[in-house]
C-alpha cells in the first residue's frame, strides 16, 4: 500500500504547568503553631503527649506515616524514657516537627 506523501502527522499540544501555577502557596507551621497544636492533642489533659496522642496529632498534620513519626518523635524528644513527652521535652518535639515542614492546611 502506498504512503499518502501529503498527509501530515497530528499535531497534539501538552500543556505544562508554569512554575507559578505549580508553586504551592502553603506555608509551614510556626513552633508557636505547633506547640498550640501538640497541646490540643493531650486529650486527657496530664499536660503529657503518650504515643497515641501524637500519632493522633502526626495524622491530624497528614503525615504519611503518623505511627512511625509518633515513634521517631518520643526517640528525639522523650529524654526520660518514661513514653510521654512532657512540657520540659516539648521543646526537642517542636524542634523536630517544625524540621518536618509541615503545611498549615487552609
Amino acid at each position: 500500500m502506498p504512503r499518502n506523501r501529503n498527509h501530515t502527522p497530528e499535531i497534539r499540544c501538552i500543556h505544562f504547568p508554569s512554575t507559578v501555577e505549580s508553586k504551592s502557596t502553603s506555608v509551614p507551621y510556626t513552633k508557636q503553631q505547633l506547640q498550640e497544636f501538640f497541646k490540643q492533642h493531650d486529650k486527657d489533659g496530664d499536660k503529657l503527649l503518650s504515643k497515641e496522642e501524637l500519632k493522633k496529632a502526626f495524622d491530624d498534620l497528614h503525615s504519611r506515616n503518623p505511627g512511625f513519626r509518633a515513634w521517631r518523635a518520643m526517640g528525639k524528644a522523650d529524654a526520660d524514657g518514661d513514653q510521654h513527652i512532657s512540657q520540659q521535652e516539648m521543646e526537642a518535639l517542636l524542634d523536630y516537627a517544625v524540621g518536618k515542614k509541615y503545611p498549615v492546611k487552609a
